[in-house]
């Protein structure tokens, strides 16, 4: 048995519930292989974010946001 028979049978077997979410599923994979994919990378975007920013307000910026972020975001003490 092939693939596609072996699909056929489980489509068959199935409730109509599963069968929903199983269309669902072949629907976002096709559409996911038809789109094409320019993923950049994270420090690219980043890059993009912040071009216009003048050089005087990044340098404002805290230099530990990622280790202090629930300070910077909740007001929580520093560690």
């Amino acid at each position: 048995m092939n693939i596609k028979e072996r699909i056929l049978q489980e489509i068959e077997d199935s409730s109509p519930i599963l069968l929903e979410e199983f269309l669902d599923f072949i629907l976002f994979t096709k559409q996911r292989r038809q789109t094409p994919t320019n993923h950049k990378p994270i420090w690219e975007i980043a890059a993009e974010l912040t071009c216009d920013i003048p050089p005087e307000i990044l340098a404002t910026l805290p230099t530990d946001g990622a280790e202090q972020h629930d300070h910077y975001l909740y007001g929580t003490p520093k560690h």
